[in-house]
């Protein structure tokens, strides 16, 4: 099975593969092999004179041919996202530009092997390779960023803007503005070159990149290859000279088409590596650049050098300006995000006082729910729930347990002469003297009408001496405003917690039936179980 010409085996997804094993790809993928073993014998035959000036732009051009070809294939590539496919459709339609330069340039050396033209390339081959690198660029620039705000965007274009300004420096420190086409050796020169390694930069940071950070890398390292090449021919080209700058235009070339190879074996049944994380949120290459231009307005003026001075002042005061501008809107933005900051903490603050506010509410609630569920409405006093859990508990407990069981006398009469609201005051009268007669730790409750209990929870006095007390201090006569003086007596039975005693259910049934012993004996008086 092969792909586009070449065996397919070569094509296995790589997981997670970094720049460093590409050479363990060329055992595996034979156009990889290929590639850098012939760059390798390239740059040594043109690097020691064995092929001539005349060899290397048809060399330049079969290099551009394999260029288009590995990006159309990239391009062609399934589970690639469209902007992603566009992108490479751009670079193969720029290689093709290359291709159409390098043609051109073919024809030049060999009608004038013997000019400079015919080594570093002519006006009108200079000018289609400027169109094809231009192209290059644009696909780069276009590609989508992620920028969620026009801020970011704007940040964006300003770094980019710095780091051209640097590269027009650099670019004119490299190629002498005395030598012909200068400004356009500067453009397709260290200009283009600085912008890509930026662009690059600025995509595998933002998560967005359409290659692989191995191809971003040997890409850059292409484009540091073409810029030591053309700093060479600065000063014009010696002959021996002249052969290392072929080695190295080849070689950059070559390299580039190395970087395409890499990417599009890493993409090839794994195409959802490129939807990396972000992984920083800024770039350190601008202010690198802004070093750059300073460094080099030193150097002008050191050496004395007259036609740069003012290149490389004009570039650091531009470059200077556009990273306060940058700097600027990051302040602006840290301080919009610290105002938002801000604002969410103070929301936050009030949700939390809000929630506090709630939870003491529902706990508030919760009490009020829980007293209304065990505690009579009337005289608040625990009901026969509160008492039933109480008393059993305490029998559970073990130690002395007493329940009492007090039933009013003659209640009924002070409701037939004075109505419900005057048997309301008279029982919550009653409960409250019944109170005064026991500790804080014992319960007194109210089981309902005009019934009552008592326990006595490891109470030390003999149960009948506060059965008494009781009973005399409710037979004291009580005044109901509005109603009159009334009199009512208590009946009281008593019952204590023996070996024999299950629950507390069963000691209150034998407080219940001392009790009724003591309606039938006359009343107003108690008696024990």
């Amino acid at each position: 099975m092969t792909f586009g010409g070449w065996p397919a085996e070569g094509l296995q997804p790589a997981v997670a593969l970094p720049m460093g094993p590409v050479m363990e790809l060329t055992r595996k993928d034979p156009l990889l092999a290929w590639l850098l073993g012939g760059t390798a014998v390239a740059v040594v035959l043109f690097a020691t004179g064995l092929l001539p000036v005349a060899a290397a732009w048809p060399l330049v051009a079969v290099i551009h041919v394999f260029l288009v070809w590995v990006a159309r294939s990239t391009a062609r590539t399934s589970g690639l996202t469209a902007p992603i496919r566009r992108f490479w459709w751009s670079v193969a339609a720029s290689g093709a530009i290359y291709l159409i330069g390098d043609l051109a340039q073919i024809g030049t050396t060999f009608r004038d092997p013997l000019a400079d033209a015919a080594a570093t390339g002519g006006q009108v081959s200079l000018a289609i390779l400027a169109l094809g690198s231009a192209g290059l660029m644009y696909a780069l620039l276009t590609v989508p960023l992620g920028f969620g705000t026009r801020r970011e965007r704007t940040r964006f274009w300003m770094d980019l803007a710095t780091v051209m300004v640097a590269a027009v420096v650099v670019g004119w420190h490299l190629v002498a503005p005395e030598l012909p086409n200068a400004l356009l050796k500067v453009l397709i020169g260290p200009v283009l070159i600085l912008l890509c390694v930026f662009v690059v930069a600025k995509l595998v940071m933002s998560g967005t990149a359409p290659f692989t950070l191995a191809c971003g890398l040997i890409g850059a390292g292409a484009a540091a290859v073409k810029s030591g090449a053309d700093a060479m021919a600065k000063d014009g080209l010696t002959a021996h000279q002249l052969h290392w700058y072929l080695a190295g235009t080849v070689t950059a070339h070559a390299l580039l088409v190395i970087a395409l190879r890499v990417n599009q074996i890493q993409l090839t049944g794994n195409a959802g590596r490129l939807r990396q994380a972000r992984s920083k949120p800024y770039s350190l290459l601008p202010y690198g650049a802004v070093a750059v231009t300073y460094l080099l307005l030193t150097h002008a003026v050191v050496e004395h050098e007259s036609t740069n001075v003012p290149i490389a002042l004009a570039g650091a005061a531009l470059s200077t300006l556009l990273v306060m501008l940058r700097q600027l809107s990051a302040f602006r933005e840290n301080a919009r995000l610290l105002g938002e900051l801000d604002r969410k903490v103070r929301e936050l603050h009030e949700t939390q006082a809000g929630l506090r506010d709630s939870l003491a509410e529902r706990d508030a609630l919760a009490a009020r729910l829980r007293h209304h569920a065990f505690h009579d409405g009337l005289t608040g006093l625990p009901n026969r729930s509160l008492y039933a859990e109480r008393l059993d508990a305490a029998v559970e407990a073990g130690g002395p347990v007493v329940a009492m069981l007090v039933d009013l006398d003659d209640f009924k009469q002070v409701n037939d002469r004075w109505g419900h609201a005057a048997g309301d005051a008279l029982l919550h009268e009653v409960g409250r003297r019944l109170t005064t007669c026991v500790r804080a730790a014992d319960t007194v409750a109210r089981l309902g009408g005009d019934e009552f209990a008592v326990l006595l929870a490891g109470a030390e006095d003999d149960p009948r001496d506060i059965a008494a007390r009781m009973v005399q201090a409710v037979e004291a006569p009580i005044e109901l405003a509005g109603f009159g003086t009334a009199r009512v007596g208590v009946s009281i039975g008593i019952a204590v917690a023996g070996e024999r005693t299950g629950d507390g259910d069963s000691l209150l049934r034998e407080a219940d039936h001392a009790m009724y012993a003591v309606k039938r004996d006359g009343k107003g008086s108690y008696a024990m179980a």
